[in-house]
């Protein structure tokens, strides 16, 4: 099992091409991609509320440190090459966590638009 765990929804689109992407950019292959469904039947999203736990993507680092959504950005553009020096300057910047959650927030109204926002409302 790799270092880090990217769960997502495997159910929604958006989901699946950010998963995409950032197996694209996974040039070190330090990422294990989990769907949210298998996560739970492993128990690994346990410490996540339930309510919250098809609401965005999350990130489980080797300790098993949970982060999710714009949360999570900020070390998960620290693993992809360059990405360190770039999380540092975002982090350094007068507002730069601050751009980093505004950004998510608009990418993750796709996710809130698409089917699978019927799959964490209701369960299925």
């Amino acid at each position: 099992m790799s270092n880090n765990i990217i769960v997502y929804d495997a159910d929604c689109g958006p989901c699946r091409k950010f998963k995409h992407l950032l197996n694209c950019l996974d040039v070190y292959h330090q990422i294990q991609f989990v769907s949210q469904t298998e996560a739970d039947e492993l128990g690994l999203l346990n410490r996540v509320p339930q309510c919250l736990r098809y609401k965005s993507f999350h990130l489980i680092s080797s300790n098993l440190d949970i982060q999710s959504g714009a949360e999570a950005l900020l070390r998960l553009i620290g693993l992809f090459p360059l990405g360190h020096p770039i999380s540092k300057l975002i982090t350094l910047a007068p507002g730069g966590k601050r751009m980093v959650m505004s950004v998510y927030s608009i990418f993750s109204k796709l996710h809130d638009a698409d089917s699978c926002k019927l799959n964490y409302e209701t369960g299925n």
